[in-house]
C-alpha cells in the first residue's frame, strides 16, 4: 500500500479530476492524503481520504482585501508567488511525519515540484481533458 500525496487548486474545475483519481486509488488499497480548501472537505473525506486544509491566512487560492480604494487587490496567486515558502511551509508542517510514496496534483498547482523535490518523491501531474 501506497502513500499518495495529492495537491490540488482549490476549484471544481481542479478538484473534481483528481478527486476520482484519488477515489480510484484508495479503492485499490492506497493511502491519500489530500490537500484543498474546506469546501471540499465533505466530498474528499467521503471517498475516504485524509483531507488536510490550505491554511486560510494564506490567502494563496484567494484575492487580497483592498486595503487603499485606488489600489486593486492581487491574486491569490500572485501572492503566493511572491511569498511561496509561507505557503510551502504551513503544508510541510501539516505533513511533518508522514511518508509520501508519490504526489500527484493539478497541472496549475504552483508548488507541486518545490514541494516533491524537498519530500524527495515522485510527482505525476494530472492532465485535465475537455
Amino acid at each position: 500500500m501506497s502513500q499518495v500525496l495529492f495537491l490540488s487548486d482549490p476549484s471544481q474545475a481542479d478538484v473534481s479530476p483528481i478527486l476520482g483519481m484519488a477515489n480510484e486509488l484508495i479503492a485499490r488499497g492506497e493511502k491519500v492524503t489530500f490537500f484543498s480548501s474546506d469546501e471540499f472537505k465533505a466530498p474528499i473525506e467521503q471517498i475516504g481520504a485524509d483531507f488536510k486544509a490550505y491554511n486560510q491566512e494564506l490567502s494563496v487560492f484567494q484575492g487580497q482585501k483592498v486595503v487603499d480604494e485606488e489600489e486593486k487587490p492581487k491574486s491569490g496567486l500572485i501572492s503566493a508567488l511572491l511569498e511561496p515558502m509561507k505557503f510551502i511551509d504551513d503544508i510541510l508542517v501539516q505533513i511533518r511525519g508522514l511518508k509520501f510514496d508519490y504526489a500527484v496534483f493539478s497541472p496549475s498547482y504552483p508548488y507541486a515540484n518545490i514541494i516533491t523535490q524537498l519530500l524527495g518523491i515522485p510527482k505525476t501531474e494530472q492532465v485535465l481533458h475537455n
